[in-house]
């Protein structure tokens, strides 16, 4: 929570308010903020909400959370080993994970499945 806390601390900062004044205009108790600050609390789903909100940023914004995107190359088994690809709580070996990416490439450029690239 300490990140989390740090993160409000600086848009709390940033909009030049004290802890107090913050507390005031989202509605929470002023001891609220010190302890999500403070990482001595953790923080309500509803307050996150409301923080994220007053700040105009989002609430994956204010924990850090981004989308991630791997790009793997699966018909690349140097690449793959990094991941334990599961499909039906079983493990895909290197044969199925290179059938599986030959067939959706041919059915790129078919058009008929979903992005063409």
């Amino acid at each position: 929570m300490n990140d989390l806390g740090k993160k409000i601390r600086d848009l709390r900062e940033a909009k030049e308010l004290s802890p107090e004044q913050l507390a005031e205009k989202v509605g929470f108790a002023k001891s609220a903020i010190w302890a999500y600050e403070s990482g001595k609390k953790q923080i309500t789903v509803s307050h996150l909400s409301r923080l994220a909100d007053f700040f105009d940023v989002s609430v994956d914004g204010l924990l850090d959370r981004t989308e991630k995107i791997v790009d793997l190359d699966l018909q690349n088994a140097s690449v793959i080993n990094d991941y334990n690809l599961m499909l039906d709580n079983k493990p895909l070996d290197e044969q199925e994970i290179a059938e599986a990416a030959s067939y959706i490439q041919v059915k790129r450029r078919m058009g008929s499945y979903g992005a063409a690239n």
